[in-house]
């Protein structure tokens, strides 16, 4: 009796350990036993069985105030298709939405969202091939749109044109809002633009490239609109003091971006652990009317210029921790004026500026979209 005894309880520990090693650690893919949605297939391609829990969270700005959950505890949706991601994106309720494949914008998605999550299947983007005035850019949320979560996403567009045409992404009037491991692309006018406003954003372990060579002749005036990113759309814009607050960590300005990484009008900005490595820049951040930035332990290399004041000496730009390699010597790149201090407003971990690069240009974990997520 002894030895039978002894086996069994071998056997359990054996079969515990063994129950033990197959649970899942990824952090991408966790647990999903705490849905209360039964998971049924109503045929309207919703399903509420919600199977990619990712790890991560909103960080900085995001978490001042309502700490965006987008779709949580809704059911989830894939799209394949334009109209599909506006009728998803305007519905009512909270809802997750899965793009799946490359979906073709022939003009730019408005909408106003509200309580949603988009998230990029692998090898998902949405596209659009077009480089006019009316019919560029491809995601535009419009003002009163809040608790918004964006990961994974590929923003594709035709190459910049200064046309006065539209962004890949821009956020109008929207309030807390996470956009996390995308890929910007070859806007048109913009890769991801922020005004009237807007507040309470994180972006974290984006990436912001060119890959099409500029188109000259615009109506605008700039034969090289390479210009990324826009926080504040005018100096007369006022309504933006107090407004447009955001965090950027581990987001990588990349070849091909020129100018606008971002400039700042009006907002406090946190840039922290990022990367500006592209040859053709003319500046990297800009600093606007009454713009307070606050940069911390980020890698400027082989850049031309890694500020330009445009605020007439109403903003103001700090710089600590940072690593300044190939930089060009003929610019400061001291202080200037007196910013905010993040500390005074949440709590950021980082990482010194040796780490940045590495972390950063990850192939398969770093910046743009990387992260691996499966059909729910």
């Amino acid at each position: 009796m002894k030895k039978i005894k002894f086996k069994t309880i071998l056997f359990c520990a054996l079969l515990c350990a063994f129950t033990a090693s197959c649970s899942s650690d990824d952090p991408l893919i966790e647990d999903d036993s705490t849905e209360t949605d039964d998971g049924t297939d109503d045929g309207s391609g919703d399903n509420s069985s919600n199977t990619n829990t990712l790890s991560g969270s909103p960080i900085g700005f995001a978490t001042v105030g309502t700490t965006p959950t987008g779709g949580q505890g809704g059911s989830s949706r894939i799209v394949t298709t334009s109209s599909e991601l506006k009728s998803a994106l305007s519905s009512s309720g909270n809802l997750i939405i899965y793009i799946k494949d490359t979906i073709t914008v022939s003009s730019q998605i408005r909408v106003l969202a509200n309580n949603k999550t988009v998230l990029g299947l692998s090898g998902s983007a949405l596209y659009n091939p077009n480089r006019t005035k009316d019919e560029s850019g491809i995601l535009y949320f419009k003002e009163g749109s809040d608790n918004l979560i964006l990961r994974n996403i590929t923003f594709m567009s035709a190459g910049a044109y200064d046309v006065d045409g539209e962004d890949n992404l821009c956020i109008d009037g929207t309030t807390n809002i996470w956009v996390d491991h995308c890929d910007f692309q070859d806007g048109v006018d913009g890769n991801f633009d922020c005004k009237n406003a807007s507040n309470n954003i994180a972006v974290t372990w984006c990436r912001f490239r060119y890959l099409i060579d500029p188109l000259a002749g615009g109506s605008g005036g700039s034969d090289d609109h390479r210009f990324s990113n826009l926080w504040g759309a005018s100096d007369s814009a006022t309504g933006d003091s107090g407004h447009l607050n955001t965090t950027f960590q581990y987001c990588w300005w990349d070849e091909g971006c020129r100018e606008r990484m971002p400039r700042v009008r009006y907002g406090k900005v946190h840039i922290a652990n990022c990367l500006y490595k592209s040859s053709v820049t003319n500046y990297c951040i800009g600093v606007g009317a009454y713009a307070s930035i606050y940069v911390e332990n980020s890698v400027f290399s082989g850049i031309r210029k890694v500020y330009d004041d445009k605020s007439n000496s109403t903003g103001a730009i700090n710089l600590t921790g940072c690593s300044f390699q190939s930089v060009n010597t003929n610019y400061s790149y001291d202080n200037f004026g007196s910013a905010f201090t993040p500390t005074d407003y949440y709590t950021l971990d980082v990482v010194s500026a040796d780490e940045v690069e590495a972390l950063v240009t990850d192939e398969a974990t770093g910046a743009g979209a990387t992260l691996e997520i499966s059909e729910p």
